[in-house]
């Protein structure tokens, strides 16, 4: 009995063991398959980060794209900023134009020959079914109509899908046209408004442009006047400096050779510079002081006369930027339709074709002021040759004097002003 008992606790924890191993072997199974599907889960989280980080750096640089295209170039003013966006937007909106033009004339085509494909299949099964056996029997399988038939749907779409974009983009081209309109007449009220402040003449509207030009020449000229009178002003307090040391020499009984103060005359300096005079000069402290001073008074001399030359360079470079502002202007009278060809290529004509030319002198630049100079109390009969409105070089107008490009900056105002009157 007790045998047996044990024998049958034997098979019995024999088969739990067995039990247990297999539930253990599953368990196992299971654990490595649930660790199989958790790497897979971190892949696809890590591929799901990946992802989420590419979306969102396409949506910044997207977000980013759209700030610059809503506010533009954040150096640009205002005004600039928005004229350079609605200009961009137009261009934008004329280019997709242009590619949707082209995409519908492709699928136009394309939509031609599959209705007349749609056609020919329709006749060949309609006389299949009469039963003509005079073409030759053509039998189409059903995934060939069926392949036929979404081609079909997926070009109607498609042609759907572009007439919506074009009509969005007619209507923000149109959208586009009115608000420059707007601006446009924005400006003219301003310039009206300027004009009326000004008291101007009703006919002559004052333009803002030209007014803002005129501002920077003489703010220049203003500037390059107050360096002139500094420089002048410091030439005078040394005089009178030299004057009254000349003076204080003078009362203290000294001799003329030792009143070198650094004001000399060009006599002087060349009597004190003479063969005899300085070879005969004894080598003393004093006249070693007088030449000391004489060199100090050609170094000061010469000072002067490049400071000078520096200035008249700067106003011969402002006059020349003048006279190129003045060019573009009329150019773009020109454009505007205010100057008209006589017949030739060469020359521009402002008024009555049936006037002579004046010869060509040795300078393009003197000969444009003299003929405007002539012709500046009638400024609607002159002839501009339209090779000598090519831009001036400031390199050349820095060694022009200074009365000329005063003269051809004068005659280029009376100009400009008789066109805008007319």
């Amino acid at each position: 009995m007790n045998g047996d008992r044990t024998e049958s606790d034997w098979q019995g924890l024999v088969s739990e063991y067995l039990v247990c191993k297999r539930k253990l072997e599953s368990k196992k199974e299971a654990l490595l398959i649930l660790s199989k599907e958790l790497d897979t889960c971190q892949q696809e989280r890590d591929q799901y980060k990946l992802m989420a980080n590419q979306l969102r750096e396409r949506h910044q640089s997207l977000k980013k794209k759209y700030r610059e295209l809503i506010d533009g170039d954040p150096s640009l003013p205002p005004e600039k900023r928005k004229q350079a966006n609605l200009a961009q937007l137009l261009r934008d909106s004329q280019d997709r134009n242009k590619r949707l033009g082209e995409e519908i004339k492709e699928l136009q085509q394309r939509l031609g020959e599959v209705q007349g494909d749609n056609k020919l299949l329709r006749m060949t099964i309609a006389k299949q079914r009469l039963g003509d056996e005079e073409i030759g029997v053509r039998h189409f399988a059903a995934h060939e109509r069926e392949d036929l038939v979404q081609q079909l749907e997926r070009a109607r779409e498609q042609i759907e899908s572009l007439e919506h974009d074009l009509q969005a983009s007619m209507d923000e081209l149109q959208d586009v046209k009115e608000e420059r309109s707007s601006y446009q007449d924005k400006v003219e009220r301003l310039n009206q408004e300027l004009n009326h402040i000004l008291s101007g003449h009703e006919n002559r509207i004052i333009d803002v442009d030209a007014l803002c030009m005129e501002n920077r020449y003489l703010q220049e000229r203003l500037k390059q006047l107050h360096e002139e009178v500094n420089l002048l002003k410091s030439n005078i307090a040394k005089y009178k400096n030299a004057l009254e040391r000349r003076k204080n020499s003078k009362g203290q009984g000294k001799s003329s050779s030792s009143a070198l103060t650094g004001v000399l005359s060009a006599k002087q300096v060349q009597d004190l510079l003479s063969e005899d005079h300085g070879c005969s000069l004894p080598a003393t402290p004093q006249s070693i002081s007088d030449l000391k001073s004489l060199a100090t008074a050609l170094l000061e001399t010469i000072h002067e006369k490049n400071m000078v030359i520096q200035h008249q360079r700067q106003t011969n470079k402002i006059l020349g930027n003048r006279v190129a502002e003045l060019e573009k202007k009329l150019r773009t009278l020109e454009v505007s339709g205010l100057w008209s060809l006589p017949g030739g290529k060469d020359t521009i004509l402002f008024g009555d074709p049936a006037l002579p030319t004046t010869q060509r002198s040795r300078s393009p630049l003197l000969k444009f002021v003299e003929q405007l100079t002539e012709n500046k109390a009638s400024p609607k009969d002159v002839w501009l040759p339209a090779s000598k409105m090519a831009p001036i070089d400031l390199h050349f107008l820095a060694v022009v004097p200074c009365v000329v490009l005063s003269h051809t900056v004068s005659a280029l105002v009376c100009v400009t002003d008789g066109l805008q009157q007319k």
